[in-house]
Protein backbone atom coordinates (compact mmCIF):
# COMPACT_ATOMS: atom_id res chain seq x y z
CA UNK A 1 0.00 0.00 0.00
CA UNK A 2 2.82 2.40 0.89
CA UNK A 3 4.45 1.68 -2.46
CA UNK A 4 1.23 2.51 -4.34
CA UNK A 5 0.72 5.75 -2.41
CA UNK A 6 4.33 6.76 -3.02
CA UNK A 7 3.94 6.07 -6.74
CA UNK A 8 0.77 8.17 -6.93
CA UNK A 9 2.42 11.05 -5.10
CA UNK A 10 5.40 10.94 -7.45
CA UNK A 11 3.05 10.92 -10.45
CA UNK A 12 0.99 13.87 -9.19
CA UNK A 13 4.06 15.95 -8.33
CA UNK A 14 5.62 15.02 -11.66
CA UNK A 15 2.58 16.35 -13.50
CA UNK A 16 2.61 19.47 -11.31
CA UNK A 17 6.19 20.21 -12.34
CA UNK A 18 5.30 19.65 -16.00
CA UNK A 19 2.27 21.90 -15.68
CA UNK A 20 4.38 24.64 -14.08
CA UNK A 21 6.83 24.37 -16.99
CA UNK A 22 3.91 24.73 -19.42
CA UNK A 23 2.60 27.82 -17.62
CA UNK A 24 6.09 29.28 -17.55
CA UNK A 25 6.46 28.79 -21.31
CA UNK A 26 3.14 30.48 -22.05
CA UNK A 27 3.59 33.61 -19.93
CA UNK A 28 7.40 33.86 -19.76
CA UNK A 29 9.77 32.99 -16.88
CA UNK A 30 10.08 36.56 -15.57
CA UNK A 31 6.33 37.09 -15.28
CA UNK A 32 5.83 33.58 -13.94
CA UNK A 33 8.21 34.00 -10.99
CA UNK A 34 6.92 37.50 -10.27
CA UNK A 35 3.26 36.39 -10.21
CA UNK A 36 3.73 32.78 -9.09
CA UNK A 37 1.62 33.03 -5.92
CA UNK A 38 -1.30 34.63 -7.76
CA UNK A 39 -0.96 32.13 -10.62
CA UNK A 40 -1.17 29.24 -8.18
CA UNK A 41 -4.38 30.67 -6.73
CA UNK A 42 -5.89 31.29 -10.18
CA UNK A 43 -4.92 27.88 -11.55
CA UNK A 44 -6.03 26.06 -8.40
CA UNK A 45 -5.96 22.28 -8.23
CA UNK A 46 -3.43 21.26 -10.87
CA UNK A 47 -4.84 17.76 -11.15
CA UNK A 48 -7.91 19.11 -12.95
CA UNK A 49 -5.72 20.05 -15.93
CA UNK A 50 -4.64 16.45 -16.47
CA UNK A 51 -6.81 14.48 -18.88
CA UNK A 52 -5.95 10.87 -19.78
CA UNK A 53 -2.42 11.39 -18.57
CA UNK A 54 -1.86 14.56 -20.61
CA UNK A 55 -2.09 18.27 -19.89
CA UNK A 56 -5.35 19.83 -21.08
CA UNK A 57 -3.60 22.74 -22.75
CA UNK A 58 -6.76 24.52 -23.86
CA UNK A 59 -8.26 24.50 -20.35
CA UNK A 60 -4.98 25.84 -18.96
CA UNK A 61 -4.65 28.59 -21.58
CA UNK A 62 -8.27 29.68 -21.06
CA UNK A 63 -7.72 30.18 -17.33
CA UNK A 64 -4.47 32.08 -17.90
CA UNK A 65 -6.01 34.20 -20.68
CA UNK A 66 -9.20 35.01 -18.74
CA UNK A 67 -7.09 36.22 -15.83
CA UNK A 68 -4.83 38.43 -17.95
CA UNK A 69 -1.66 36.33 -17.91
CA UNK A 70 -1.57 35.71 -21.67
CA UNK A 71 -1.57 38.62 -24.10
CA UNK A 72 -2.59 37.84 -27.69
CA UNK A 73 -2.44 41.42 -29.04
CA UNK A 74 0.53 43.39 -30.37
CA UNK A 75 0.88 47.17 -30.60
CA UNK A 76 1.78 46.85 -34.28
CA UNK A 77 1.69 44.03 -36.88
CA UNK A 78 4.36 41.36 -36.54
CA UNK A 79 5.34 38.27 -38.51
CA UNK A 80 4.07 35.20 -36.68
CA UNK A 81 4.97 31.59 -37.46
CA UNK A 82 2.33 28.97 -36.70
CA UNK A 83 2.90 25.26 -37.25
CA UNK A 84 0.23 22.55 -37.25
CA UNK A 85 1.05 18.86 -36.83
CA UNK A 86 -1.26 15.92 -37.54
CA UNK A 87 -0.82 12.17 -38.01
CA UNK A 88 -2.90 11.62 -41.17
CA UNK A 89 -5.48 12.95 -43.67
CA UNK A 90 -3.55 15.97 -44.94
CA UNK A 91 -6.13 16.98 -47.56
CA UNK A 92 -9.03 16.86 -45.13
CA UNK A 93 -6.97 18.71 -42.54
CA UNK A 94 -6.12 21.57 -44.90
CA UNK A 95 -9.80 22.09 -45.68
CA UNK A 96 -10.70 21.97 -41.98
CA UNK A 97 -7.91 24.21 -40.69
CA UNK A 98 -8.45 26.83 -43.39
CA UNK A 99 -12.18 27.05 -42.70
CA UNK A 100 -11.49 27.14 -38.94
CA UNK A 101 -8.97 29.97 -39.29
CA UNK A 102 -11.35 31.90 -41.55
CA UNK A 103 -14.13 31.48 -38.98
CA UNK A 104 -12.05 33.24 -36.29
CA UNK A 105 -10.96 36.07 -38.59
CA UNK A 106 -7.66 34.86 -40.05
CA UNK A 107 -7.94 34.98 -43.84
CA UNK A 108 -4.49 36.07 -44.99
CA UNK A 109 -1.41 33.92 -44.46
CA UNK A 110 1.27 32.24 -46.53
CA UNK A 111 2.58 28.69 -46.45
CA UNK A 112 6.18 28.55 -45.32
CA UNK A 113 6.54 24.76 -45.32
CA UNK A 114 4.42 21.65 -45.87
CA UNK A 115 5.84 18.19 -45.15
CA UNK A 116 3.87 14.99 -45.66
CA UNK A 117 5.63 11.73 -44.81
CA UNK A 118 5.30 8.52 -42.80
CA UNK A 119 5.43 10.48 -39.52
CA UNK A 120 2.43 12.61 -40.47
CA UNK A 121 1.75 16.04 -41.95
CA UNK A 122 3.30 19.33 -40.83
CA UNK A 123 2.08 22.67 -42.17
CA UNK A 124 3.75 25.97 -41.25
CA UNK A 125 2.23 29.33 -42.10
CA UNK A 126 3.42 32.91 -41.70
CA UNK A 127 1.06 35.80 -41.07
CA UNK A 128 1.48 39.56 -40.59
CA UNK A 129 -0.88 40.30 -37.76
CA UNK A 130 -1.60 42.41 -34.70
CA UNK A 131 -3.30 39.45 -33.05
CA UNK A 132 -2.10 35.97 -32.25
CA UNK A 133 -4.46 33.09 -32.92
CA UNK A 134 -6.64 32.63 -29.86
CA UNK A 135 -6.16 28.92 -29.01
CA UNK A 136 -9.55 28.73 -27.28
CA UNK A 137 -11.44 30.12 -30.28
CA UNK A 138 -9.51 27.89 -32.67
CA UNK A 139 -10.22 24.88 -30.46
CA UNK A 140 -13.95 25.64 -30.53
CA UNK A 141 -13.97 25.74 -34.34
CA UNK A 142 -11.93 22.56 -34.65
CA UNK A 143 -14.23 20.78 -32.20
CA UNK A 144 -17.17 21.59 -34.49
CA UNK A 145 -15.30 19.66 -37.17
CA UNK A 146 -14.51 16.66 -34.99
CA UNK A 147 -10.89 17.66 -34.31
CA UNK A 148 -9.07 18.26 -31.04
CA UNK A 149 -5.99 20.27 -30.09
CA UNK A 150 -3.93 17.84 -28.03
CA UNK A 151 -0.93 20.09 -27.36
CA UNK A 152 0.34 23.61 -27.89
CA UNK A 153 4.00 24.59 -27.67
CA UNK A 154 5.09 28.22 -27.50
CA UNK A 155 8.53 28.17 -29.08
CA UNK A 156 8.79 31.96 -28.75
CA UNK A 157 6.52 35.00 -28.68
CA UNK A 158 6.13 34.79 -32.45
CA UNK A 159 6.39 31.01 -32.93
CA UNK A 160 3.65 28.55 -31.89
CA UNK A 161 3.13 24.85 -32.66
CA UNK A 162 -0.25 23.06 -32.48
CA UNK A 163 -0.66 19.29 -32.41
CA UNK A 164 -4.13 18.24 -33.57
CA UNK A 165 -5.98 14.94 -33.46
CA UNK A 166 -8.00 14.13 -36.59
CA UNK A 167 -9.52 10.94 -35.17
CA UNK A 168 -13.14 12.08 -35.67
CA UNK A 169 -12.54 14.73 -38.31
CA UNK A 170 -15.38 15.81 -40.58
CA UNK A 171 -16.32 18.72 -42.78
CA UNK A 172 -19.14 21.07 -41.94
CA UNK A 173 -21.49 20.02 -44.73
CA UNK A 174 -25.20 19.69 -45.32
CA UNK A 175 -26.15 16.11 -44.52
CA UNK A 176 -28.09 14.49 -47.36
CA UNK A 177 -30.18 11.36 -46.78
CA UNK A 178 -30.79 8.98 -49.64
CA UNK A 179 -34.17 9.10 -51.39
CA UNK A 180 -35.06 12.59 -50.13
CA UNK A 181 -35.17 15.99 -51.88
CA UNK A 182 -33.39 19.10 -50.60
CA UNK A 183 -33.71 22.73 -51.64
CA UNK A 184 -30.39 24.58 -51.61
CA UNK A 185 -30.62 28.37 -51.29
CA UNK A 186 -28.62 30.87 -53.34
CA UNK A 187 -24.99 30.18 -52.40
CA UNK A 188 -22.34 32.55 -51.14
CA UNK A 189 -19.76 29.77 -51.53
CA UNK A 190 -19.67 26.26 -52.97
CA UNK A 191 -22.26 23.78 -51.70
CA UNK A 192 -20.76 20.96 -49.63
CA UNK A 193 -22.97 17.92 -49.11
CA UNK A 194 -22.35 15.02 -46.71
CA UNK A 195 -23.52 11.77 -48.30
CA UNK A 196 -24.74 8.52 -46.74
CA UNK A 197 -23.22 5.16 -47.60
CA UNK A 198 -25.10 3.39 -50.37
CA UNK A 199 -25.74 6.47 -52.52
CA UNK A 200 -26.19 5.55 -56.19
CA UNK A 201 -27.12 8.58 -58.30
CA UNK A 202 -27.24 12.35 -57.91
CA UNK A 203 -30.07 14.37 -59.44
CA UNK A 204 -29.83 18.15 -59.59
CA UNK A 205 -32.55 20.54 -60.78
CA UNK A 206 -31.63 24.13 -61.57
CA UNK A 207 -34.10 26.87 -60.59
CA UNK A 208 -35.53 29.62 -62.84
CA UNK A 209 -33.23 32.62 -63.48
CA UNK A 210 -30.14 30.42 -63.10
CA UNK A 211 -27.51 30.08 -65.79
CA UNK A 212 -25.81 27.12 -64.16
CA UNK A 213 -22.77 25.48 -65.76
CA UNK A 214 -22.34 22.37 -63.57
CA UNK A 215 -19.11 21.72 -61.75
CA UNK A 216 -19.46 18.82 -59.30
CA UNK A 217 -16.66 17.05 -57.43
CA UNK A 218 -17.04 13.77 -55.54
CA UNK A 219 -14.69 13.12 -52.59
CA UNK A 220 -14.01 10.22 -50.25
CA UNK A 221 -13.84 10.65 -46.45
CA UNK A 222 -10.18 11.74 -46.61
CA UNK A 223 -11.05 14.32 -49.30
CA UNK A 224 -9.37 12.49 -52.16
CA UNK A 225 -11.10 13.29 -55.45
CA UNK A 226 -13.04 10.33 -56.84
CA UNK A 227 -14.68 11.97 -59.84
CA UNK A 228 -15.41 15.33 -61.46
CA UNK A 229 -18.53 16.18 -63.45
CA UNK A 230 -18.49 19.42 -65.46
CA UNK A 231 -20.29 20.93 -68.44
CA UNK A 232 -19.69 24.02 -70.53
CA UNK A 233 -23.37 24.30 -71.41
CA UNK A 234 -26.12 25.66 -69.19
CA UNK A 235 -27.96 22.83 -67.45
CA UNK A 236 -31.57 22.73 -66.25
CA UNK A 237 -31.50 19.16 -64.93
CA UNK A 238 -28.81 16.54 -64.63
CA UNK A 239 -28.30 13.00 -63.43
CA UNK A 240 -24.93 11.40 -62.71
CA UNK A 241 -23.61 8.36 -60.89
CA UNK A 242 -22.24 8.72 -57.38
CA UNK A 243 -18.86 6.92 -57.20
CA UNK A 244 -18.37 4.21 -54.60
CA UNK A 245 -16.94 5.48 -51.26
CA UNK A 246 -18.24 9.02 -51.82
CA UNK A 247 -18.47 10.92 -48.52
CA UNK A 248 -18.71 14.53 -49.74
CA UNK A 249 -20.01 16.24 -52.86
CA UNK A 250 -19.08 19.79 -53.78
CA UNK A 251 -21.41 21.60 -56.19
CA UNK A 252 -20.36 24.82 -57.88
CA UNK A 253 -20.62 26.68 -61.18
CA UNK A 254 -17.78 26.19 -63.63
CA UNK A 255 -17.38 29.94 -64.09
CA UNK A 256 -18.98 31.92 -61.26
CA UNK A 257 -21.39 31.28 -58.39
CA UNK A 258 -23.44 34.30 -59.49
CA UNK A 259 -24.86 32.01 -62.20
CA UNK A 260 -26.76 30.19 -59.44
CA UNK A 261 -29.18 33.00 -58.63
CA UNK A 262 -32.09 30.97 -57.34
CA UNK A 263 -30.43 27.96 -55.73
CA UNK A 264 -30.69 24.29 -56.68
CA UNK A 265 -32.75 21.23 -55.80
CA UNK A 266 -30.88 17.97 -55.15
CA UNK A 267 -31.89 14.34 -54.73
CA UNK A 268 -29.64 11.34 -54.05
CA UNK A 269 -31.00 7.90 -54.78
CA UNK A 270 -29.93 4.76 -52.94
CA UNK A 271 -28.62 1.61 -54.59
Amino acid sequence: MKIIISFLLITVFGFADTLDDKIKSFIGPQKYYKEQKIINIVVGDKAKYINNGKIDTIKLIKVLKDNGFINLVFKRPKKVLVTFQIKKDALLFLKIINSSLNAIGFNFYMTKEAINNADGFTWSIVMDTENLIDPVYLSNELNKRGCEITDIVKNGNLDWTYTISMQNAKLIAKDILCDASYDLKKPIKSYWLGIQDGASQLFVQSRPLNRWHPYIVFFDKELNILSVYEKDDIAKNLKTDVPKNTKYIMIDDKYTLSNIRSGLKVYVSSE
